[in-house]
């Protein structure tokens, strides 16, 4: 039954897409929104990000990079867990990308990485702080945020449409909400709500392939395999009770940043499943903006 349910939510969240772009951004206070900015010319419809703006910004801003849910095939740009941000004075650009029925990995990295590049070619447009970038992102885009945090520094050909254009781009952290980081360990688990093994799962749609017939392409999209000792801080939150993204999957991932040197901080949410308002507590915005005023001082 949890299985059955979990696909019809992600068919209405697919079906619910391309009817929802005017409904897909969120009513924040003192705060200029603008949106649907096209990343790559006479692109995808998904190619586009929303950009919020403090209204009473008087110099270039730190900016939340940030990646929404919706296990890479559905999911909208006002899915934001740090929302609250803008009311501290960090713009947000909430990016948007081709979900895996348009094309599968690694189109959903390029489609980010090409969203950076366009921010950070364009900050002074937005009165951006190109030297204060911070990626974050819930769930499936919270494994699209590390993957990217970690991979920046190994210039993965295949993240890109051009390589170059990175060069000159950091990211100063990385906040990962309940995302998947190596997607060959979870196999068999008998407390998710599906199977990742499936040949219909959210997993197998978005590489084309089921991971245990292709552990090298599952291997390539595992934030995983690109962690060494010069990547961004990290700080990740997740739910002991998620059916979808096992804890225990950021608790080893949590070990292995922190046995390469990457600082970083795992942050549980007893009793609390897979997103939801736990995320966005106050004790959870404290440790968010402690951790950014860590990375940007």
């Amino acid at each position: 039954m949890k299985k059955f349910s979990y696909l019809i939510m992600l068919l209405l969240l697919v079906c619910a897409g391309a009817s929802a772009q005017e409904a897909d951004t969120l009513a924040l206070p003192n705060t200029k929104l603008i949106r649907n900015i096209p990343y790559v010319a006479n692109g995808h419809p998904q190619q586009n990000f929303d950009l919020y703006i403090p209204n009473n910004a008087k110099k270039p801003m730190p900016v939340i990079l940030w990646i929404h849910g919706g296990a890479w095939e559905g999911g909208f740009k006002k899915w934001i867990d740090v929302a609250y941000l803008v009311g501290q004075g960090y713009a947000i650009a909430s990016i948007d990308y081709r979900f895996s029925q348009h094309a599968i990995f690694p189109a959903q990295a390029i489609d980010c990485n090409e969203a950076i590049y366009y921010i950070w070619k364009n900050a002074a447009k937005y009165n951006l702080d190109v030297n204060r970038f911070v990626i974050g992102g819930g769930s499936a885009g919270g494994h699209l945020a590390s993957l990217i945090g970690l991979s920046y520094n190994n210039k993965v050909k295949g993240f890109y449409n051009d390589i170059n254009k990175s060069s000159k781009i950091r990211i100063r952290g990385v906040l990962d909400f309940y995302g998947p980081a190596d997607f060959n360990v979870v196999h068999g688990t008998a407390t998710l709500s599906f199977d990742y093994d499936d040949e219909k799962s959210a997993v197998t749609r978005l590489l084309g392939a089921m991971t245990l017939d292709r552990p090298d392409i599952a291997a390539y999209a595992s934030p995983v395999t690109y962690i060494d000792k010069d990547d961004p801080p990290f700080i990740i939150f997740h739910g002991d009770k998620d059916q979808l993204v096992p804890f225990w999957e950021s608790r080893q991932f949590y070990a292995r940043l922190k046995l390469a040197g990457v600082k970083a901080e795992l942050v549980k949410l007893p009793g609390v499943g897979h997103a939801g308002g736990e995320f966005s507590a106050p004790a959870m915005q404290k440790k968010v903006i402690d951790f950014l005023n860590e990375v940007l001082k």
